[in-house]
């Protein structure tokens, strides 16, 4: 393949662009790829913040809602940092942030994420029995709330049980029968 910007050369270096969806692509011999100011000015740029990586991935809200505002003056109790300022640094102020910010995370995760909050991939066997009986347990909170809502109260209280001999198990240190 030839330099697309000499047409001398053969081209060794790729350089790809994404804007905003726009993908483009170039293939530049070393000379050109030396000689190129964009890629150098990529290299001499400030690292970027959370809010700038992210703004990039979210769409951005046409109207500015009530509930952003808040969001952004939620204040850890313990370090005084604010969400607004984690957004423009990148970086919480103590690991009490973590907390504080939760509702904020979540939905921030959620559309990052295109609204899958769980985590899918693999984890260690000795994790994968409690997490199934976690999923269980809230399988059955699901079922319980369900039957509640259709007045069904003899299975909600049978579900009830089933949590609750579930939560024993977790509290015991795993699975009775190995199940």
């Amino acid at each position: 393949m030839i330099c697309d910007q000499c047409h001398e050369r053969p081209a060794t270096v790729t350089v790809t662009q994404n804007q905003q969806g726009d993908v483009t692509e170039r293939h530049l011999c070393h000379v050109c790829a030396a000689e190129n100011h964009h890629i150098h000015n990529l290299f001499d740029q400030n690292p970027f913040s959370i809010h700038e990586l992210l703004s990039n991935w979210l769409p951005m809200q046409q109207h500015p809602t009530r509930n952003r505002k808040t969001n952004e003056q939620a204040v850890c109790s313990k370090c005084g940092f604010s969400f607004g300022k984690f957004m423009k640094l990148g970086k919480f102020g103590c690991s009490e942030c973590y907390e504080a910010f939760a509702p904020q995370l979540d939905e921030m995760f959620r559309r990052l994420h295109n609204g899958h909050t769980e985590h899918t991939g693999k984890v260690p066997v000795s994790f994968g029995r409690t997490l199934k009986v976690k999923k269980q347990i809230d399988e059955l909170r699901r079922k319980m709330k369900s039957s509640i809502a259709e007045e069904q109260f003899e299975q909600a209280a049978a579900f009830r049980d089933q949590i609750r001999e579930l939560n024993a198990q977790l509290d015991a240190g795993g699975e009775k029968n190995g199940n």
